[in-house]
């Protein structure tokens, strides 16, 4: 007979809950591990089609060193099956692209000086009085201590630049990448203290990292220690609901109507998903749900991954700025609604095809993608337009070699991450946002108001970009159990 008693169930293989899953199993607790998709990954599952091995999304892993994915590989005793590839290694890792005002591109790589990155950016070496602003502003996030760094929880990264009074090219080039970039979430959402934070990380860890089994890759690694240790991966099978007696989570009953059974039930589902769709409002107190509903989500992907039948691209990543792509979230509000074209937003385009093993030999997976609200239904024609009038400037020899096309979107993320329950939601690319109110003390808390449940994942506890949010969520979660 199929065993149904678990010390723990944790629901959704993603990096959050591998991460905890892997941990506790690797304690001696027997787990079940369940996702609804065919691998382990969540939104970083890794794809493999036509000899090419890729994510959904464009990835760019930070810090490049001493990362927590490390830890946990170690931990596990995995780490000769999961090889980093470090940017580091790669002479030409990233270029960036600024377009000013009047239409013109200047470009800046990480082999040329930063004095040269300021000028590409537009200013000028004998404008002295605004490097020295530059000097202050980079020496003021270098050296500032966490005490400080927790103090800017409750002001906007827009708003605490603007106090530097930066030339306007800076400005733009920080916020979009320590903002924007860096979390998917608006300059004017996006806190201070996630920025700072983000920036001291780079600058000390570096970034660029990946594997050579792709990102989903590692966690298939890290998801085998769950059976390896005795407990069961459960793939391919959607939880239908999270079962409540006597005010406890006592276990789930997947789509098929089979029931499992734990005292503990963690959940990498999402909050709101958990508590409003698998466990139910009726269980919670009203002020509980309603503060779930008024979360900030942050934004979501747009774009292609175009694959090419030569190298059309000589390094990892590119980033493209036109003057003005620092836009307040309304402004996305506006093109969700159709009330604004994309105009003047900032673009990521990247390839991990330079990696060993993730593509066939001569040919490339190139992302070219920007962000958007995320809402599934939302109306791509417009993204996809903008996206290809400027790559056709900038690099357009990609499209003299595409053999084939892929678009992503809103719609693509609840296929592989949390499903959309609520109106506009959905295809964030990562979950509940950075946003000033929702960090620090203010972040969604792991444990939750019934008894026995947890959340893990990017939407509580955990701090980072991106996949990295998710992994240290699933470090926290399993110190609280364990204390």
């Amino acid at each position: 007979m199929e065993d149904k008693v678990f010390d723990a169930i944790v629901i959704g293989a993603g990096p959050g809950g591998t991460t905890i899953a892997s941990l506790l199993a690797n304690d001696g607790e027997k787990v079940l591990l369940i996702d609804k998709n065919h691998l382990p990954g969540g939104r970083m599952t890794t794809f493999k089609r036509d000899g090419f091995k890729y994510e959904l999304f464009p990835i760019n892993c930070v810090p490049m060193r001493n990362s927590l994915f490390e830890e946990l590989a170690t931990r596990l005793n995995k780490q000769d099956r999961v090889k980093p590839i470090y940017g580091d290694e790669f002479p030409k890792i990233s270029m960036i692209s600024y377009e000013n005002k009047k239409g013109k591109v200047k470009t800046w790589d990480f082999t040329k000086s930063p004095f040269e990155l300021l000028h590409t950016f537009g200013l000028k070496r004998w404008n002295l009085p605004a490097l020295k602003k530059v000097g202050v502003f980079f020496k003021t996030l270098e050296n500032m201590p966490l005490s400080e760094i927790e103090k800017l929880q409750t002001i906007s990264a827009f708003d605490y630049v603007k106090k530097f009074g930066l030339h306007e090219g800076v400005s733009t080039y920080f916020l979009a990448a320590f903002a924007e970039g860096s979390f998917e979430t608006t300059a004017d959402k996006v806190t201070a203290a996630e920025m700072v934070r983000q920036f001291q990380t780079a600058s000390k860890g570096g970034g660029g990292r990946f594997y050579e089994c792709g990102i989903g890759g590692f966690f298939e690694v890290m998801a085998e220690a769950v059976e390896e240790n005795g407990g069961k991966l459960l793939m391919n099978n959607r939880v239908e609901k999270i079962n409540i007696e006597n005010k406890r989570a006592t276990g789930i009953t997947t789509a098929d109507g089979k029931t499992y059974q734990s005292k503990l039930i963690i959940s990498s589902a999402g909050i709101r998903q958990t508590a409003i769709k698998l466990v139910g409002e009726e269980h919670f107190d009203s002020e509980y749900i309603a503060k779930l509903k008024k979360l900030e989500n942050t934004l979501a992907c747009v774009g292609y991954r175009f694959f090419t039948n030569v190298p059309v691209i000589d390094y990892i990543m590119k980033v493209y700025f036109p003057y003005g792509c620092i836009e307040p979230y309304h402004e996305f509000e506006k093109m969700a609604k159709g009330q604004k074209k994309p105009e003047s937003n900032y673009i990521y385009i990247g390839t991990t095809s330079h990696y060993q093993g993730m593509a066939p030999k001569g040919k490339q997976c190139v992302y070219a993608v920007m962000s958007c609200a995320p809402d599934p239904k939302i109306d791509v024609k417009p993204y996809l337009d903008y996206i290809t009038q400027r790559i056709k400037k900038i690099e357009p020899q990609i499209f003299e070699h595409i053999e084939r096309t892929e678009i992503m979107s809103p719609a693509t993320v609840p296929s592989v991450g949390n499903d959309s329950i609520m109106d506009g939601q959905g295809g964030e690319a990562y979950g509940i946002a950075l946003t000033v109110g929702q960090t620090g003390e203010n972040r969604p808390k792991a444990k939750s108001p019934v008894p026995g449940l947890y959340y893990v994942g990017n939407d509580v506890e955990g701090i980072g970009l991106g996949t990295h949010l998710a992994v240290d969520s699933g470090f926290k979660v399993y110190e609280m159990l364990k204390n």
